[in-house]
């Protein structure tokens, strides 16, 4: 949901498709003054961990989180005090900046901006080259897509 900070939907990216999820692309720096004072949440415009079974951390949280840690001390209290699933996403500029800690405990989508990959037919083959005779592949009908009319159902908090 471009414009905001955080809001819920179902995901509808990667393995946790379908599930309530809350997604978070900036903290509210708002509360966090007064979320130190008391056992707040992190920056987050949640009453209770456990209201959501999925937190999603954007490109865009991510690429902060490699400025502040502030940004990994949010994830990390999620990871040590409730069950929920989280997801990060990564890209080549982020991937290698993921603290070992979050990289394990996190589901990571690794995003790859490829514009030509709308060219391929259904039937065609993805290739990527991790390295030498490291290749992954899966042929286009078999990956999940998502339009901009996959994420209408997502709310503002």
């Amino acid at each position: 949901m471009y414009g905001k900070d955080q809001w819920r939907g179902r995901e509808v990216e990667g393995r946790y498709s379908d599930i309530m999820t809350f997604f978070v692309r900036d903290l509210n720096h708002k509360d966090l003054a007064l979320q130190e004072k008391m056992k707040g949440c992190h920056g987050l415009d949640i009453s209770d961990i456990k209201d959501y079974p999925h937190y999603y951390f954007t490109i865009e949280y991510m690429k902060k989180s490699m400025r502040d840690d502030m940004y990994l001390s949010t994830i990390r209290w999620i990871l040590d005090n409730s069950n929920c699933a989280v997801t990060i996403e990564a890209s080549d500029n982020t991937i290698t900046a993921i603290t070992p800690d979050i990289f394990n405990r996190c589901h990571v989508i690794y995003r790859i901006s490829d514009v030509y990959l709308e060219m391929l037919k259904d039937t065609d083959t993805l290739s990527i080259d991790a390295g030498w005779y490291r290749v992954h592949q899966v042929t286009k009908c078999n990956m999940m897509e998502m339009t901009p009319d996959s994420y209408k159902f997502d709310e503002e908090i």
